[in-house]
């Protein structure tokens, strides 16, 4: 009898490691079309950022089940629990204080852009944009002073790719923007020959993937923080961890 129970164990065992393994999902939105970082590419979503959290997921045993959406939609739908996880986040302190902000993933250089005929040389304090009407995404955060300034006249757009039309068509004076994006739309719209470049960066901040403060969410961050952590120590893919980590 008791070799029958040790058969019938072994038979159970061997069933039970003969399952399929199913991968831990976690369900992660973003902004659509916000290339180089995060963009689709054939149908199929990817970037410097979609890659980075990919590769960090997938060592720690988690498929990334991405969601692009309209920036604002992403914020929203994290906020009310239909998403696990949002990137990429600019730094504040409220989101740091009711946030796990894991990261960061890189860092940005926020620029201002106008066209190469423009009078503009230079942004070097706010109130040299008086008197300007200036090209921004809704719902991005750029920089605290510049969020609140209150005589910023602004010319809100769904995505970069309008912000920089608009500009193009004369809607705007200048915009603003991380200066990768900025560059690789304008590389799209073949108008880079039309752009110039303000040389005073309005700021240089990290980016970050946000994740909820509940014990499920702090879980996630933890594991993916320590997973980024040694992704950079080890420089681990260098194809584009080089790339990233020396922004």
């Amino acid at each position: 009898m008791n070799r029958l129970f040790q058969i019938l164990e072994a038979i159970c065992l061997i069933g039970i490691m003969m399952r399929p393994v199913h991968a831990e999902t976690w369900v992660v939105g973003s902004m659509e079309g916000f290339a180089p970082f995060n963009y689709s590419i054939n149908g199929e979503y990817s970037g410097i950022d979609v890659q980075i959290l990919n590769e960090a997921a997938e060592r720690i045993g988690v498929t990334l089940d991405h969601r692009p959406l309209p920036w604002k939609r992403a914020l929203l739908d994290f906020e009310t629990g239909q998403l696990d996880a949002v990137f990429q986040l600019a730094p504040t302190p409220e989101r740091f204080q009711k946030w796990n902000m894991v990261g960061p993933l890189r860092r940005t250089r926020t620029v201002f852009a106008t066209l190469k005929g423009s009078p503009i040389q230079d942004i070097r304090s706010l109130s040299d944009l008086d008197g300007l009407v200036v090209g921004v995404v809704s719902g991005f955060t750029y920089e605290a002073r510049f969020d609140s300034y209150q005589l910023l006249q602004r010319e809100a757009s769904l995505d970069d790719f309008t912000n920089l039309r608009k500009l193009l068509l004369g809607r705007s004076d200048l915009i603003v923007g991380g200066y990768e994006t900025l560059h690789y739309v304008a590389s799209e719209l073949n108008a880079l020959d039309k752009l110039k470049f303000l040389p005073t960066p309005l700021a240089e901040h990290a980016r970050y993937i946000g994740f909820h403060r509940t014990p499920e969410g702090d879980d996630m961050a933890r594991r993916l923080q320590a997973e980024l952590e040694r992704m950079q120590a080890n420089r681990i893919p260098p194809e584009y961890l080089r790339y990233y980590f020396s922004r």
